[in-house]
């Protein structure tokens, strides 16, 4: 029954590491491309700059990333001491869901600017800047993408330390 204990333990713990190191991956890739996103158009004549730092938005998704990077990296060295001490177990998971739900509404955010400028509003009279700006909107994408499956891999840890907690 202890050796079955201890696979498990150790098992868990080469979850947890790897899933946080796969988060934190994706969320610097989310973070550096958004940081280094920026493009200059002319439209008739009239050149301008789409830069990430444009957008309340876009610079929310990255503030929210390193702080995301931060703490996937404190709860990095905290899974080790929480998967062979059961006490730790549920300030890991109380940081894996601060840490998603943030990662969710830093996504969110972004996404709805990026819609905008995608497909614009006809309401408001907001067109959409993709047509000048391809470069920009496709590296805009790419990092909505990283951003999604860094939130993915949070939700899925904070199942997982869920669990853990439930069962210590």
């Amino acid at each position: 029954m202890g050796d079955s204990v201890g696979k498990r333990t150790l098992m868990n713990l080469k979850v947890q590491v790897s899933m946080r190191v796969l988060t934190l991956g994706a969320a610097l890739a989310s973070m550096g491309l958004m940081i280094t996103n920026r493009e200059v158009a002319s439209v008739y004549g009239i050149a301008f700059e789409a830069k990430y730092s444009d957008s309340s938005a876009f610079r929310y998704l990255v503030f929210a990333y390193i702080a995301i990077s931060a703490v996937t990296l404190f709860t990095l060295a905290w899974a080790c001491l929480a998967v062979r001490r059961g006490g730790f177990i549920f300030a890991l998971f109380f940081f894996d869901l601060l840490m998603t739900l943030t990662a969710l509404s830093a996504f969110s955010a972004a996404m709805s600017e990026g819609y905008i400028g995608k497909y614009g509003n006809t309401h408001a009279g907001w067109l959409p800047i993709c047509g000048y700006v391809h470069n920009y909107c496709n590296r805009t994408t790419l990092s909505l993408a990283l951003s999604f499956v860094s939130f993915l891999l949070l939700f899925v840890l904070t199942v997982l330390t869920a669990s853990a907690a439930r069962r210590s």
